[in-house]
């Protein structure tokens, strides 16, 4: 069911990358390495290069979220990110929950924040094809509204599931793709992740959605997916604050 978060753990903001010429070679620790030289810099662009800055702020936490397991370990992914980052960020992994990983890294944080243990934090979300990293704590233009797991055999299942308002705009992954039709006709804007992404999918498209919703007057951002093996609708909501 809905779990709906208290106002506060705001999305400061986010990037990614496509790992397209080695799936399945790079090492989660590499894939790491190149999501911290590709942050964005003072002015919003990427950094370029090998040598790119890390996310500005001290953190206070760390998260790494995986659907699929690293293909070719070469150390302990949030050990390094954590080394990486500015301040003594504490830093933990999350798997064995298919796509549904890095919405259980985001309601961990949630709550961590709600409790008064968080200021900054960055969830990073590996999959060998793609990686996305999350700037998240007490500042940014878009906050948590609600996160959300229910049950979902189809995708038609998931459309009534889905948060609707006014305003709305949606990224969804590849398993909620056969629904763009229906919101589309129903005058949202909508934007699906590129296929073969895995989990990373639509945490990777939501940067495009962030950068276009002044243009199109999105006042809330969905961002859901479905896991057909598991039968789950994931989906978290942001709202312009």
């Amino acid at each position: 069911m809905a779990d709906t978060a208290v106002a506060g753990l705001r999305l400061g903001a986010t990037w990614g990358l496509d790992f397209p010429e080695r799936p399945g070679e790079r090492s989660f620790v590499a894939m790491g390495g190149e999501l911290l030289a590709g942050a964005p810099g003072d002015d919003g662009q990427h950094v370029p290069g090998p040598s790119g800055p890390p996310p500005a702020r001290p953190l206070d936490y760390l998260v790494v979220a995986y659907e699929a397991y690293d293909a070719a370990p070469a150390g302990l992914a949030a050990g390094f990110l954590a080394d990486a980052c500015p301040g003594d960020p504490r830093a933990f992994s999350i798997a064995d929950q298919g796509i549904g990983a890095p919405f259980s890294g985001l309601k961990v944080l949630d709550r961590i924040h709600r409790g008064g243990g968080l200021s900054d934090a960055a969830l990073f979300v590996l999959d060998p094809a793609a990686g996305a990293v999350l700037a998240l704590g007490g500042t940014g233009g878009w906050g948590l509204e609600a996160l959300a797991e229910e049950r979902a055999g189809e995708a038609a299942d998931c459309l009534p599931l889905l948060p609707s308002a006014p305003r709305t705009s949606y990224v969804l992954g590849d398993g909620l793709r056969d629904l763009t039709g229906a919101l589309a006709a129903a005058g949202a804007t909508v934007r699906t992740a590129e296929s073969g992404h895995g989990c990373a999918g639509v945490w990777r498209a939501l940067r495009g959605a962030l950068a276009a919703a002044a243009d199109e007057g999105a006042e809330r951002l969905v961002i859901a997916d479905r896991d057909r093996g598991l039968g789950r609708l994931h989906s978290a909501v942001f709202a312009r604050v």
